[in-house]
């Protein structure tokens, strides 16, 4: 692992060159400025995770570096403001614009060592995440489309959120999606490490830490988003105790000093241990994801999205799904939602030679039909629910797309064994949203 590079900044030589060799004994890479011009330049020239500020510089003072810093978020890393004129009231001021901390000259080595590790262990807790292009939902069915909506709805305002889902459906992606429509997109998108709470034996230092934490990544998100994710794997004993903390946060106005937007998610199956609560708390607009066997329609466009976004980001092999492999994964039942499609296709690119994925690639990675036997069951039940032409259409897809796999994704084939004329059969599977073509 490398070393953590930290940033002194102060207009006296003698103070640079000795906190900067305290520093590199302690095992640190140091650089140094000696005016708030260099300090700008070093920090276009590197990354660094720590910045030492002194307040009190001719020309241009360390309070207003930090504060152009904060305004154009150009620095994510933890500042800690050194002086050795230092008031309360100036210390106050610092903390506000974002410092993490504040030490008084002359420095003494433990208090300096002791200030800079806090400070590093608890940006190590938050996550600032770039967006990318490709981390948004894919899909043009109905479900889809709605759900789409409400998120660019959503982008329009400054309503805290929640998503609610199956484990795998993409509630984070929704939640990024949401924040990169709207017009906090060129601020930090933050996601809490929330390890720490999962565990059942948490002692009061890790509590204190994680506590410090979630306040220095408020100020970290300042104009974006900070997000609490999967929140359904809190320990009960300590449920709680994370809302008392988040009651305090909202209390101080933490939320709205720094304009940020809370958003957290959850398994539909824990939806109502957690959202009584936090309603009370942020009155929370509540996104519901859907799960893929919902809207099986999209899967040939999910498959050739992640394909490409696999292929060109993550330097994985390029094949093209076949017909027949695409309605081979239609007729899945996804447990795992889109988190398991993601890791099947994955392990299809990997493992196909020919160029394309054939339908048998797919049966040999695919659990067996009898494996799926329960999730059908299920499914027919639900269908005797349903009004009768939803049940109609459930039944024709779930029927078609069995016998287009039986014959390979061949339209002219499948039009011979289901005993209905071609064209309307191209429009009956273009109504189902079943992807196929042609194929003698």
């Amino acid at each position: 692992m490398p070393a953590e590079r930290i940033l002194v900044v102060d207009d006296e030589p003698d103070i640079c060159a000795l906190v900067s060799d305290i520093l590199t004994d302690e095992g640190y890479q140091v650089n140094a400025a000696e005016t708030a011009d260099m300090a700008r330049q070093q920090v276009q020239a590197n990354d660094y995770d720590c910045v030492l500020l002194d307040i009190w510089m001719p020309g241009e003072d360390g309070i207003t570096l930090l504060k152009d810093w904060k305004e154009q978020r150009t620095l994510h890393c933890p500042i800690i403001m050194m002086s050795g004129h230092g008031t309360v009231e100036t210390a106050v001021e610092a903390t506000r614009l974002g410092a993490f901390s504040f030490v008084e000259k002359p420095l003494t080595t433990a208090k300096l060592i002791s200030t800079i590790r806090t400070a590093l262990d608890v940006h190590q807790q938050v996550k600032p995440l770039n967006v990318q292009n490709h981390e948004q939902p894919v899909g043009n069915s109905a479900l889809m489309q709605r759900l789409l909506e409400v998120c660019a709805r959503s982008a329009r305002t400054n309503d805290h959120l929640i998503a609610v889902g199956e484990e795998g459906t993409g509630r984070q992606t929704i939640l990024r999606y949401i924040h990169n429509l709207s017009e906090r997109h060129s601020a930090a998108f933050i996601l809490m490490d929330m390890s720490p709470l999962f565990a059942t034996n948490l002692n009061d230092d890790d509590w204190s830490k994680f506590n410090t934490g979630f306040a220095d990544a408020i100020k970290q998100a300042q104009g974006g988003t900070i997000c609490m994710p999967d929140i359904h794997n809190i320990d009960m004993t300590l449920q709680k105790r994370v809302c008392e903390l988040l009651k305090q946060l909202v209390a101080l106005k933490m939320f709205e000093r720094f304009n940020v937007r809370f958003c957290s998610s959850v398994i539909s199956s824990r939806e109502n241990d957690y959202l009584p609560e936090l309603k009370k708390i942020f009155a929370l607009t509540v996104l519901h994801v859907p799960a893929l066997r919902d809207h099986t329609e999209d899967i040939p466009e999910l498959v050739n999205h992640l394909i490409d976004t696999f292929s060109a980001h993550e330097n994985y092999p390029y094949s093209k799904c076949s017909i027949a492999a695409q309605n081979a994964l239609l007729h899945y039942q996804w447990p795992g939602n889109i988190s398991e499609l993601k890791l099947i296709i994955k392990q299809l690119l990997l493992t196909t030679s020919e160029g394309e994925i054939s339908v048998d690639d797919v049966a040999s990675i695919l659990p067996p039909a009898n494996d799926q036997l329960g999730q059908a069951n299920a499914n027919i039940e639900h269908m005797y629910e349903l009004p009768l032409r939803e049940a109609r259409e459930m039944f024709e897809k779930e029927y078609l797309q069995y016998q287009l796999e039986k014959v390979n994704g061949s339209v002219s084939k499948l039009a011979d064994r289901v005993g209905m004329e071609r064209t309307h059969l191209y429009r009956k599977l273009r109504a189902l949203g079943i992807g196929a073509k042609d194929s003698t």
